[in-house]
């Protein structure tokens, strides 16, 4: 993957205080070619006791940023900003204050944005009368559903016909019980299309998801997988008819990341996402992909297969070739609806009452996992050795996974794996998902590495801590991305109360390989 993450020439601090946990910028280059950035400041990521706006500019590309401006907003949260063709700038918010500048940022006008019900709001989007779009979500209810670990969401698109000073409810862009869908990016399409980025928060390595509408919101196609796995996704149209996506990356290795792409290939469906920070960890041998290390965080590897969505009518087959030489507990499993762990000579499933399954050790063996309505049956070697129950409407039966199972201790491991193939089959939403791959086709996540770029890396950070971003682009065509950072390697990291904002600069050329 191409990365940024250590090139300090790249980066910016834009805000950084002590005491102060500041998070979710945005980020617009305004008329004159000022950069102009809007963000919170709280005590502390949940539940904070004060998070108010804050708005910082800079003259020079971003190289330096003025002194905070605190306008009025009485509970600020993920303030969003558009640039109209009279140079105006709408800041809005999900305290349903908006504001308006008409001098390049310098000052701040608020008016009340009216019938706005549901939060964390995407940007502006303005039609072609003059109307304007934006969406936003809330949890149904206060019931914890299972299979997602909280209440149902849904995203709704809001219309203003009065420059947003009044919205009215337009149409519900997705609501899926298995998939909680939220914080929509939405861009128009030359044809007219208006096409939206959702996070997908379940947290079992779901890939964000894509729906489009051909009636400029009132109704919207069925939510499908995008290729990429994130949150608070900010998509935006090149001139030249592709699509540039910053994002909070939530596979295996979390980061900030940008990805630059046409719409076709943003819908190519679900990508493997992995987790493989050391250069020399793994390698290639004629035998297969070697993963050697030692205990600890430092050089683990794991990949994130597609998960199941609704494992009440799925059903999966999962087939791996390994050997295992050397494991700790936590150093080689597979996760079929639970994680079965893999020691040279045994197969653990960690099931209540399950017993160890015998490996004919110092070989490669052939591991078959076939999942239907709750039961993972296992099998070695062609022979049925093992059926364990799970429950097919709770989230940990989701997950598919190979390699190293969290903690990240106890878990040295010398293995090799040589094939491994994935079919999951999903009536409830008439879907077919079939992965097959073998050592010589290289690392399993091939398709991420070659085609997302790594602006920031934060993977030892709390997962609310880094990665939510807005981009901009500069008078050289470069691109500057604001974000939140934890910085989790530095000297006085606490998770989840601390973040500051920071910025990267970018060029197409960096997604080169």
């Amino acid at each position: 993957m191409p990365s940024l993450s250590n090139r300090a020439d790249r980066h910016v601090v834009i805000d950084r205080r002590a005491g102060n946990y500041l998070a979710f910028p945005n980020v617009i280059r305004a008329a004159d070619g000022t950069l102009v950035v809007a963000y919170n400041e709280a005590d502390r990521h949940v539940r904070p006791d004060r998070r108010v706006l804050v708005v910082k500019s800079s003259r020079d590309n971003g190289a330096t940023w003025s002194a905070p401006v605190y306008p009025n907003s009485p509970r600020s949260h993920s303030p969003r900003l558009k640039l109209f063709p009279d140079g105006t700038i709408v800041l809005s918010d999900s305290s349903r204050v908006f504001f308006e500048s008409r001098d390049n940022g310098r000052t701040w006008q608020p008016f009340e944005a009216q019938g706005l019900t549901h939060d964390m709001h995407d940007r502006i989007l303005v039609l072609d009368d003059g109307s304007w779009l934006t969406a936003g979500h809330q949890h149904v209810g206060d019931k914890e559903h299972p299979a997602i670990r909280q209440p149902p969401t849904e995203q709704i698109v809001f219309r203003s016909t009065n420059n947003g000073r009044d919205w009215e409810r337009l149409s519900v862009m997705a609501a899926e019980r298995n998939l909680v869908l939220c914080e929509a990016s939405m861009a128009r399409l030359p044809s007219g299309r208006i096409l939206a980025l959702l996070r997908e928060n379940s947290f079992v390595f779901e890939p964000m998801y894509l729906v489009h509408s051909d009636d400029n919101g009132a109704t919207w196609s069925r939510p499908a997988p995008a290729a990429l796995m994130g949150h608070r996704p900010t998509m935006g149209l090149l001139d030249d008819g592709r699509l540039l996506v910053t994002y909070r990356n939530t596979g295996p290795d979390w980061g900030t990341c940008a990805w630059l792409g046409t719409a076709e290939e943003l819908a190519s469906d679900f990508k493997v996402h992995g987790r493989a920070a050391a250069p020399a960890n793994p390698t290639f041998t004629v035998e297969g992909m070697r993963v050697k290390n030692g205990a600890g965080n430092g050089s683990v590897v794991r990949y994130a297969l597609r998960p199941m969505t609704d494992p009440r009518t799925a059903s999966l087959t999962l087939e791996a070739d390994v050997r295992v030489d050397e494991a700790g507990p936590n150093g080689c499993a597979i996760r079929v609806g639970a994680w079965w762990r893999l020691a040279p000579d045994r197969m653990v499933p960690d099931a209540q009452g399950a017993q160890a399954v015998p490996l004919p050790p110092g070989r490669f063996n052939r591991l078959r996992f076939e999942y239907a309505a709750g039961r993972v049956t296992a099998l070695v070697n062609g022979e049925r050795r093992a059926v364990i129950e799970v429950d097919p409407d709770q989230a940990e039966t989701r997950p598919v996974m190979f390699g190293a199972p969290y903690p990240f201790e106890d878990n040295a491991v010398d293995c090799t794996w040589k094939r491994i193939s994935l079919n999951i089959l999903e009536p409830a939403y008439g879907r077919v998902y079939d992965w097959n791959w073998t050592a010589g086709d290289g690392l399993p996540d091939g398709w991420v590495r070659e085609h997302v770029l790594e602006l920031r890396n934060d993977r030892h950070a709390a997962a609310p801590d880094f990665g939510y971003s807005g981009w901009t682009r500069l008078a050289d065509g470069s691109f500057f991305c604001a974000y939140h950072h934890g910085g989790a390697g530095e000297p006085g990291y606490e998770p989840l109360k601390t973040a500051h904002i920071a910025g990267t600069r970018f060029t197409t050329d960096d997604f080169k390989p």
